[in-house]
């Protein structure tokens, strides 16, 4: 579909191994194998202040290998990283090899971080109107879960019709900044989800329900309309809703974001609310719009790992709640964002792709403002670089929201989280 073509676009090195996740239908029957190394580093403009921003660095590669006959496939395959650099000492392992157990009972640190793990073992099978996996991969098409997830994807299509049923026990990160083992720390109890949909050429609707065990049950709904033509204008408008209903108040659960909430609960009526509006234009150009609304405490448990709009989530400071995740996911948090790409296509210096991106969010627990310039040269098949510049404030309003190690800031005191990210990727 156009729109998840232009949400790449958007994210341009948010994830640096995605390209090999997934095993091509097209591949050859037999034996075979892919692999690849990203190396990523991510600078802080500034390092003053109370809570800094933090600068590291890592070295991450993966090898997959698989056995295809037809539509059927079977894969296994490992990652690991290590830290280059490190500018907090010690705490960026809440990046690379964060472990708080696989029933998240344990708290993350250095001496039990993860450095390597499978993050492909699978069986795939697909044909006309089946496609189905199991066991540990990469969920892409989802708009609440974009990670490595344990469990199954089912999906059964008839005309322009589909059913599809999915569930993870455990989720996990590679590549992009982060290096997370399988675990439970966003789905503590496992997720399963259940959805109906239709898609043609101009219109794709779905209708689905998440369940997370002991937790919320999450009805929702997805639409995208698609009018005219990228070769000239053409339109893409997307509206996502997800009304979650929780089973207990988020401080029951033990673990949470956003820890601070004080009278506040979770319980009751909350929705997350997206609105996107896409131009694509002249082949090279897009441009969009789009709104996010919080109601309530919605991303208790939903939309961490993943969200509609695509927006990458996880770039405020280490030394944040999270850590690291910015008020967008926040309870009652409003968003507004700017997408802006630039697609050269073949050049004999490659493939080049750019943009300027912007995000304004406002919540009872912060405020931000970021603005982000995204470049990316895919040198080749296998090789691609990119570069993401990008200015970023944000002020918190709550005390004790973001605290972490006994530190203290000042409430509504502006905090630089500005940062550079230089990203290196190679594929086999």
């Amino acid at each position: 579909m156009k729109i998840k073509h232009s949400i790449c676009m958007a994210l341009v090195c948010g994830f640096g191994l995605c390209a090999q996740d997934s095993i091509e239908s097209t591949r050859d029957n037999g034996f075979f194998y892919t692999g690849g190394m990203e190396l990523y580093n991510k600078n802080a403009t500034t390092l003053a202040g109370s809570f800094p921003n933090n600068t590291y660095g890592y070295a991450l590669g993966q090898l997959n290998v698989g056995y295809k006959h037809n539509g059927f496939e079977i894969v296994l395959g490992g990652a690991g990283a290590g830290l280059t650099h490190d500018s907090t000492k010690g705490l960026a392992f809440n990046h690379v090899g964060y472990w708080s157990g696989y029933r998240n009972d344990l708290v993350g640190s250095q001496a039990n971080a993860h450095n390597i793990f499978v993050h492909n073992a699978y069986m795939h099978y697909e044909d006309e109107n089946i496609d189905i996996k199991l066991g540990r991969f990469k969920q892409e098409n989802d708009d609440w879960i974009d990670a490595y997830v344990e469990g199954m994807n089912a999906i059964v299509r008839a005309g322009g019709f589909h059913l599809k049923l999915f569930g993870t026990s455990g989720i996990a990160f590679a590549g992009g900044g982060w290096f997370m083992d399988y675990e439970r720390l966003f789905s503590t109890y496992g997720i399963l989800n259940a959805e109906v949909g239709y898609a043609n050429e101009h219109v794709k609707f779905d209708t689905y329900v998440y369940y997370g065990d002991r937790e919320y049950i999450a009805p929702g709904a997805n639409l995208e309309i698609y009018a005219g033509d990228s070769d000239m204008l053409g339109s893409t408008t997307k509206l996502t809703a997800l009304f979650p209903i929780h089973n207990k108040g988020i401080n029951s659960l033990g673990r949470h974001y956003f820890a601070n909430f004080g009278d506040r609960d979770s319980s009751g009526f909350s929705a997350s609310l997206v609105a996107r509006q896409d131009f694509d234009f002249l082949r090279h150009y897009n441009v969009s719009l789009a709104v996010y609304k919080n109601i309530g405490n919605a991303n208790a448990r939903m939309g961490q790992p993943g969200n509609p709009l695509g927006f990458y989530t996880l770039d405020n400071s280490v030394y944040s709640t999270g850590p690291a995740l910015n008020a967008f996911l926040a309870p009652d948090a409003f968003s507004a964002l700017f997408f802006s790409n630039v697609a050269l296509g073949a050049t004999k210096a490659g493939n080049f792709v750019f943009g300027l991106d912007g995000r304004y969010t406002t919540a009872p627990s912060a405020r931000e403002h970021a603005l982000k310039l995204h470049v990316d040269w895919e040198i080749d098949s296998h090789l691609t670089l990119g570069l993401i510049a990008t200015y970023y404030i944000s002020t918190p309003l709550e005390a004790g929201v973001w605290a972490l190690n006994g530190e203290s800031y000042e409430v509504g005191k502006a905090l630089d989280r500005s940062y550079v990210i230089s990203q290196i990727n190679y594929n086999f």
